[in-house]
């Protein structure tokens, strides 16, 4: 019998499903199950989609709060869901089965997230107590470890997909307890579920399927892009309707836990989708994978509450690799995925804010994974799409900027990184726009854009931790800067004198602040006492900054002025700039040495009867191998080391949860939505 379809209109003339949501208790056993999971709706592609589907079902899902804890119905659902899984895990092609388990699944994941919206964990309490059985463990809990198996048990195939994903959406729709309660997820019997309640090992591999979807970034089914039947797009959901000689041969997997051979070669008609349905085929599997690593690892940092999610994906090793010795103490068994697919996938998807958190996570912590990067050879695949990312900041969030330039930071902590970079000679550069930069370096291009941002935002003075993540970064790489490309070494001395000048202009509002406090009343002067320590703040800022961007030529000058000709050589035409300063107790000791550069390559230009560009570097050159390095001061190595702040939480766990609420596609009314501040949160539904 073929496929039939309908639209959410006809779910108020659906006698089962009116049926599951009254008064009535239907025991586990009860066909109505057969005949009511013979329905299904398409899962969610869009937020549209999913909130089409929330206001279709809304007046069912009323319904059932009201009556469920009398019918306990979302409890025999779970109990049918749990029976059908087992079933499709022992038999896991038949398509049928795959279905109906799709079907149950559907429907608990509405409820449940329905019932997080509305009240948080209060109608799902009844099922986080433990059973009567002889494990003692919960409804809940079963569920979970349910979901987990189905997921690392059955293959990703074509009929299986949207079961994949729906198991996925459920798990977020649980997990969003965080985004809905009043309280922390700390004392959340979700969360402790999802900590404390499942097996290590299963926690792990779990893990390991969630990377594994993220690495594949298996497309979605043309299949799943059915056409409705009134000829609405597909956005506006659609029903499926299973033969019900098909449903009928089904039952017996409900009651029994085993299916009949017979169901498995059974067939329904293909429905052809149009163009527009096609779009669908992207990668929703790969999206939810990796919104759930991030979602699970970023809970429960600290020591006193260990996160296993987060202990399995900091260690995972290479599959290719040798085998590594890790630590005794841990008590999870660490998988391996392939380092190299990894990679690949990060340096396609890094443009994500999902991808640069992943990264960002594994450099920091994944100590294999993070050296295995560095030692590539074309680590210019994962650098240059999160240098376009800092270099479009215009067209980013705030935190997606502050994540890329921390991975930079990260990764300038290793010498050989900051070695290599200058070795890798980029050609075409679309997408730097401000100037044609011909034969430049990674690195080189690298300084460049970190320089333009900082320089981007002189207006924001205050934002000391952008300064300080870009200045570091810089300041490691300093002592292995190697041909500096011409537009590069300007833009370092262009840099300081862009803060010489603010520098001048603040000294002067500070000046004039104070004449008008001396000549005001003691109402004013109050208020004029606050401006004034604005701008001295300012001038602190400014002067620190100042102060790094001369350290930084400094360290370069000390390591590496023999490969440094375009510098040098800008330093010496630049050389009035820093006339202001060389009495200045912040610059006087530092400049004094670029002093001792300038002057020393100031006399050897002068002696040149032609002073052309070509015919003054030459003269560098030369001056350069002959520099006594013995009359540079020596300073400390500019070494500078990320740290994470001491509640990580409070800036990661508000962020994950805006990038699922943003990227999931499904929906949550922004009424029940607690965890973001209101102008966050405002925001968030502009767009």
């Amino acid at each position: 019998m073929g496929a039939q379809y309908s639209s959410l209109n006809e779910l108020k003339s659906n006698e089962y499903l009116s049926r599951f949501v009254s008064e009535e208790t239907i025991s586990v056993n009860d066909p109505f199950w057969n005949q009511f999971l013979s329905f299904r709706l398409q899962s969610p592609f869009t937020t549209a989609h999913s909130k089409s589907i929330d206001e279709s079902c809304s007046i069912f899902l009323q319904q059932f709060e009201t009556n469920n804890p009398k019918t306990n119905n979302y409890g025999t659902l779970i109990e049918v869901f749990i029976r059908l899984a087992t079933a499709i895990r022992d038999e896991c092609d038949d398509n049928i089965v795959t279905w109906q388990t799709y079907s149950a699944l559907f429907i608990l994941r509405c409820i449940t997230k329905y019932f997080i919206e509305i009240d948080s964990e209060q109608n799902l309490y009844p099922y986080f107590l433990p059973q009567d059985n002889s494990d003692r463990v919960s409804l809940m809990s079963f569920f979970v470890d349910t979901l987990f198996r189905t997921t690392i048990a059955i293959p990703v195939e074509s009929y299986s997909y949207a079961l994949h994903l729906e198991v996925l959406n459920t798990l977020l729709s649980l997990l969003s307890i965080q985004m809905c309660a009043k309280e922390a997820a700390l004392i959340s019997a979700i969360y402790s579920i999802f900590m404390h309640r499942l097996d290590p090992l299963l926690i792990s591999e779990f893990t390991r399927t969630l990377l594994e979807h993220f690495i594949k970034q298996t497309e979605c089914p043309s299949t799943l892009a059915v056409v409705p039947l009134d000829g609405s797009n597909g956005d506006s959901g659609t029903l499926y309707k299973i033969g019900q000689s098909v449903a009928y041969g089904l039952w017996s997997v409900v009651t029994l836990g085993m299916g009949s051979s017979s169901t498995s070669n059974t067939t329904d008609e293909t429905v052809t989708a149009n163009d527009s349905a096609y779009e669908l085929r992207n990668h929703h599997l790969a999206n939810q994978s990796i919104h759930l690593l991030l979602i699970l690892s970023n809970h429960f940092t600290n020591d006193a509450h260990r996160n296993p999610y987060r202990l399995a994906l900091l260690h995972f090793t290479d599959t290719q690799g040798n085998p590594t010795n890790l630590p005794d103490s841990e008590p999870l068994p660490w998988f391996s995925v392939d380092y190299r697919r990894l990679y690949e996938v990060l340096c396609e998807t890094v443009h994500t804010d999902q991808s640069t958190l992943l990264l960002y996570m594994l450099l920091h912590r994944n100590q294999h994974f993070k050296a295995y990067v560095i030692s590539r050879t074309n680590i210019d695949q994962i650098v240059l799409p999160v240098l376009r990312v800092i270099y479009t900041a215009t067209e980013r969030n705030s935190h997606h900027i502050y994540m890329s330039l921390i991975i930079l930071l990260i990764l300038s902590e290793d010498d050989y990184f900051n070695k290599t970079i200058h070795d890798i000679k980029l050609k075409k550069l679309t997408w730097y726009t401000e100037r044609s930069l011909n034969e430049i370096s990674l690195g080189g291009l690298l300084v460049a854009v970190v320089l333009r941002t900082i320089q981007f935002n002189m207006t924001r003075m205050r934002d000391k931790y952008l300064h300080t993540n870009c200045l570091a970064a810089l300041a490691n790489m300093s002592s292995q800067f190697q041909n500096l490309h011409t537009y590069v070494s300007q833009r370092i001395v262009s840099l300081f004198n862009l803060l010489a000048r603010k520098h001048a202009k603040t000294l002067d509002l500070i000046q004039q602040q104070s004449k008008q406090q001396q000549q005001q009343t003691l109402t004013t002067n109050n208020l004029n006492d606050n401006i004034f320590n604005e701008y001295v703040q300012d001038l602190s800022i400014i002067e620190d900054v100042m102060r790094m961007v001369l350290e930084i030529i400094n360290s370069c000058l000390t390591h590496t002025l023999q490969h440094n000709i375009n510098l040098i050589y800008t330093l010496l035409y630049n050389r009035e700039i820093f006339d202001n300063y060389r009495a200045h107790p912040s610059f006087q000791d530092i400049l004094q040495n670029i002093d001792t550069v300038i002057i020393y390559f100031a006399e050897k230009v002068e002696k040149l009867e032609q002073r052309s560009t070509e015919y003054v570097k030459e003269a560098l050159e030369m001056g350069a191998k002959q520099f006594p390095l013995d009359r540079l001061k020596k300073f400390p190595e500019l070494k500078f080391k990320y740290v994470e702040e001491e509640q990580p939480e409070d800036f990661f766990v508000p962020y994950v949860w805006t990038l699922v609420y943003k990227s999931c596609n499904l929906y949550w009314s922004s009424e029940s939505i607690l965890i973001f501040k209101q102008q966050q949160q405002q925001s968030l539904i502009s767009h």
